[in-house]
């Protein structure tokens, strides 16, 4: 489902605009709700999102999809502008974890890459449905689940987030891709990104109807109850052309009909001025236009054969190994016309505006686009004017007095960024007097009490260290993106008997 230039996939409601309260989003007041792909063949026009003045008030992370000299430099360009940054894998196989041997093998590639390469978390985008039978998916989903489980576990003990990138399920569950088990994976997740685009690719029609966007949010958020805050939205800023023959008895010139093209946004504004149309709303709710162009050339393919009806008493037999192939027919070239259809349908800035309204509305935590420099500037001019109103002010963390048990100190509290809704890290140092203390980095993502509303509830932390008996020091630290060292408490010291 990943538009690289070509992919797969394959109802009724239209999804309509709630007007909320406008809060303008600038550099102080940040209204962090957008988060986006930069794939590295969009290495510098996808990482100009990240500085420029318009789109980065509005970015809630990034993600970098592959490896290039100039895509790895944005790691800390992204940094230097506060935000967090995901390292995307893609695979299209199940062999990374169908058994405990491979799961654990792959868990730790992707752990110290993670590590070494300083990002704030992972984003697991496996796309494995295409290379796989429906009837393979039950024996799939458990070895799944199991993956996304160690892989949280261990993520999250580096002190880094996990968010997963599946294909959607719509129509309360009984169309889509229920094979990534989305109420099962939803504990382990930071981030459940669901890809909804590519309704039509063959034949031509929308990439994201309002009415499939709609039931594709009713099933993640009421049937498969993920909680919201984990939820972003998947929206395309690219579209498609194609070309069809308007008359079946015509034949056209060799290479007149072109497989689908997929272009951008801007690509398909620029294709509708060159032909002069003007693009109009489909009832889908996407930017759609058209135009017919009679086209002459050559052709070498021969006129339509009519068989004999005469047959052949014998047929021969092909040299072993050899077997037989279709003939390839070629006539004489010849001049011939026919008349092509073209077709476009496109996400505008108000399409993704909507989708975007819709899922504020349901309580996600924004949109995730594909990708970053394939959308217009206008795009976040539409979505600046929706942007809810978050908190915001410095990162804050809190220590409540520690328990102590008979060999334990559990530590807990909470942490939070107010420009984000992601769970943060945070390091806790348990030191015994005159000792040397161990050190853990969590990521604070238990569900918590006495959060900013706005950014959901999981940004709590709770651990229990073994411990002999003795005075310990416990402190606690909030790490910002990048792993810098955030704001700090007094230590608090216990006695354990």
């Amino acid at each position: 489902m990943r538009t690289r230039w070509a992919v797969l996939v394959a109802a009724a409601l239209l999804l309509t605009i709630v007007s909320v309260p406008a809060s303008a989003a600038t550099p102080e007041a940040p209204n962090r709700f957008v988060t986006g792909w930069i794939p590295y063949w969009q290495a510098t026009s996808g990482g100009a999102v990240i500085s420029n003045a318009s789109s980065s008030p509005l970015l809630s992370e990034v993600s970098l999809f592959g490896s290039t000299t100039k895509l790895d430099a944005l790691v800390g360009t992204a940094h230097a502008a506060g935000l967090p940054v995901f390292q995307t894998l893609f695979s299209s196989s199940i062999s990374g974890f169908m058994t405990s041997a491979s799961r654990t093998t792959t868990v730790d590639a992707i752990v110290a890459g993670a590590v070494a390469g300083n990002f704030d978390g992972v984003d697991i985008d496996y796309e494995f449905v295409w290379s796989v039978s429906r009837s393979d998916w039950p024996a799939i989903t458990p070895q799944w689940v199991a993956f996304v489980r160690l892989l949280s576990t261990r993520l999250h003990a580096a002190g880094k987030l996990l968010s997963v990138t599946v294909p959607p399920v719509w129509n309360n569950g009984t169309s889509g891709y229920t094979v990534y088990a989305q109420p099962q994976i939803a504990p382990f997740v930071d981030r459940l990104r669901l890809m909804v685009y590519d309704w039509s690719i063959t034949n031509p029609g929308p990439i994201a109807p309002n009415f499939w966007v709609s039931s594709v949010i009713s099933y993640s958020t009421t049937v498969a109850k993920v909680p919201p805050k984990k939820l972003q939205l998947g929206v395309p800023a690219y579209g498609r052309h194609w070309w069809t023959k308007q008359n079946a008895s015509e034949t056209c010139p060799d290479g007149a009909l072109k497989p689908v093209d997929s272009i951008t946004m801007g690509e398909a504004s620029t294709l509708a001025r060159l032909h002069g149309v003007a693009p109009t709303r489909h009832s889908s709710g996407e930017a759609t236009f058209r135009w017919t162009e009679k086209v002459t050339g050559l052709t070498r393919r021969p006129p339509a054969y009519v068989p004999s009806t005469s047959h052949v008493g014998t047929i021969p037999t092909a040299a072993p190994g050899s077997g037989l192939v279709p003939a390839v027919r070629l006539g004489t070239p010849r001049m011939v016309t026919c008349t092509i259809t073209h077709v476009v349908f496109h996400p505008d800035a108000t399409t993704i505006r909507t989708s975007a309204q819709a899922a504020l509305t349901a309580g996600w935590s924004g949109i995730a686009i594909w990708a970053f420099g394939y959308e217009t500037a206008d795009v976040y001019q539409q979505l600046d004017a929706i942007a809810p109103q978050r908190p915001n002010g410095d990162p804050a963390i809190t220590l409540d007095a520690p328990t102590v048990g008979t060999g334990t100190i559990r530590v807990m509290g909470g942490a939070y960024d107010p420009e984000f809704d992601l769970p943060v890290p945070v390091r806790i140092r348990v030191t015994p007097t005159g000792g040397v203390g161990v050190v853990r980095t969590v990521v604070a993502n238990v569900s918590r009490a006495g959060v900013p509303p706005a950014l959901g509830p999981f940004h709590g932390y709770d651990q229990t260290f073994g411990v002999a008996a003795g005075t310990y020091e416990v402190c606690v630290r909030l790490l910002l993106w990048g792993g810098g060292n955030g704001p700090t408490l007094p230590c608090r010291s216990v006695t354990v008997p």
